[in-house]
C-alpha cells in the first residue's frame, strides 16, 4: 500500500499543530500568521510548488529496515536525537556486565554498550541491518533473531536493551516477557520507544533509502496503559519513566516544515514529547 503525500498536505498538519498548541498560550498575531501561512499554502499563487509530491509505500519490519539499513545513521533523525542521549544516561549508571541490545539495527546502542565495558550480543530479525552492525561494533557478537523470541537462555544478561522497536508490533507483552526472561533476577531492561503522543498525531518510522525512494516502516500506536500492562504481564517494575521532548536542534530536523514554514514548525514541535524510556528492574 502507498499514499501520495504532498508537501501540501504536510505544511497544512503542522499550521494545524501549531496552532492547537497556542490556542489558549499563544497570541492572536502569531494565530493570524498560521492563518496567513495556511492561506499560502493552499493558494493559487503557489500551487506549483505546494502540490509536490511523492508515493510513499507502507513496508513491513523487514523489508522496510532492509531498505533502511543504506542511510539509518546518517544524522538528522529527531527521534533518535532526543532517545539516544536519554538512553545512554541509563546505561552509563549501569556496572558493566552481560547485555543484550534487541532489535539492535546499526549496533548504535551496542557500539555504547562495548564502549562502557560490556560483553553485548546483539539481536535483529533484519539482517542487513546486522551486517551493518557487524562491521562498525566488531567487538560484540551479532545474531539474527525476534524480540518476541529470543535466542538466548534464560536469566543470561544482566542487562536487556530494546530501543524504538515495539512501534512495530501489535502486541506488547511477549517482547516485554521475553525481555523479563533472559535478564538475571537483580538485573535491568531499558525500553525506548516513540512517544504515545507523537504516535498519536501521525508520527512514523519514516526514511529516504540511498535510491532517493521514500517509505514509512508499518507501526502500531501504543498507549501509556499498553505498555505498563505488558510491563505488569512480565512481572517487571517499574523504575522511572524519561520522557524527552524535542528541542531547537530537533526543530531544525522537521524538514521540509522547517524550510518552507520555520515559525510554525518551531511552534508545532519545540518541547513536544518525542520519546518515551521506560527503565524497568527484575525483581524476581
Amino acid at each position: 500500500m502507498a499514499r501520495h503525500v504532498r508537501l501540501r498536505e504536510f505544511l497544512v498538519g503542522v499550521e494545524g499543530l501549531a496552532l492547537l498548541r497556542g490556542l489558549f498560550t499563544g497570541s492572536d498575531e502569531s494565530a493570524h500568521q498560521r492563518i496567513a501561512e495556511v492561506r499560502r499554502v493552499v493558494g493559487d499563487a503557489e500551487a506549483e510548488t505546494f502540490a509536490v509530491g511523492a508515493d510513499v509505500p507502507e513496508l513491513d519490519v523487514t523489508e522496510g529496515y532492509s531498505r533502511w539499513s543504506t542511510t539509518y545513521d546518517k544524522p538528522g533523525n529527531p527521534l533518535v536525537s532526543v532517545e539516544q542521549p536519554a538512553v545512554w544516561a541509563l546505561i552509563d549508571e549501569l556496572p558493566p556486565g552481560q547485555a543484550l541490545d534487541a532489535a539492535c539495527g546499526t549496533g548504535r546502542h551496542t557500539r555504547h554498550l562495548v564502549e562502557r565495558g560490556h560483553q553485548v550480543t546483539g539481536i535483529d530479525a533484519t539482517r542487513e541491518m546486522l551486517d551493518r552492525a557487524r562491521e562498525t561494533v566488531p567487538g560484540a557478537i551479532f545474531e539474527h533473531g525476534d524480540v518476541s523470541h529470543l535466542p538466548l537462555q534464560s536469566a543470561s544478561v544482566d542487562l536487556a536493551l530494546c530501543a524504538l522497536a515495539l512501534e512495530h508490533l501489535e502486541e506488547l507483552t511477549p517482547p516485554f516477557t521475553e525481555l523479563a526472561r533472559v535478564v538475571r533476577v537483580g538485573g535491568r531492561v531499558i525500553v525506548s520507544d516513540i512517544h504515545p503522543v507523537l504516535s498519536a498525531i501521525g508520527g512514523a518510522a519514516f526514511f529516504t533509502a540511498a535510491d532517493g525512494r521514500s517509505a514509512y516502516v508499518r507501526g502500531h500506536p501504543h498507549s501509556h496503559g499498553d505498555y505498563l500492562d505488558a510491563i505488569a504481564a512480565a512481572g517487571l517494575t517499574l523504575r522511572r519513566c524519561i520522557e524527552p521532548c524535542f528541542g531547537h536542534a530537533e526543530v531544525e530536523m522537521q524538514q521540509p516544515a522547517a524550510a518552507f514554514v520555520p515559525e510554525a514548525t518551531e511552534a508545532a514541535y519545540l518541547d513536544f514529547p518525542a520519546a518515551l524510556v521506560l527503565d524497568l528492574a527484575k525483581d524476581a
